[in-house]
């Protein structure tokens, strides 16, 4: 599962890049791969908006799976919530966090991906 976290006042909120999340960002963006450009390009209102939503959206992933799998997690923040405790230096920090769950999540997918190609050749053998 592609998951992270981030610290917002004191308390650490489990970031998840679900299935489900893929799926609400390719409705909203037509494709995932637009994520880096919705939350880089536009006006400053674009881009909080944005930022804003994709971490909320992943921070109400991370609590279902918490919830899911036993794991101790706060009560995740809502999109208004996020804009009533943040300022610009979070913001920042939100997005790095943000894109290294993505980042960790491609990367785990691509290890399994070669591990599959490499069991599939050894069983042809």
């Amino acid at each position: 599962m592609r998951t992270g976290k981030i610290k917002i006042n004191n308390k650490e909120y489990l970031l998840c890049f679900s299935a489900r999340v893929i799926r609400e960002c390719s409705k909203r963006y037509g494709s995932v791969d637009k994520i880096g450009d919705a939350l880089t390009e536009g006006t400053e209102i674009e881009k909080l908006d944005e930022s804003f939503w994709l971490l909320a959206t992943m921070m109400d992933a991370g609590a279902k799976y918490a919830k899911l799998e036993n794991i101790e997690n706060p009560e995740p923040l809502s999109y208004d919530d996020l804009y009533d405790v943040s300022d610009l230096l979070d913001l920042s920090m939100a997005k790095d966090h943000i894109f290294k769950t993505i980042a960790e999540g491609n990367k785990r997918n691509v290890e399994v991906e070669q591990e599959r190609k490499n069991a599939e050749a050894a069983q042809q053998k």
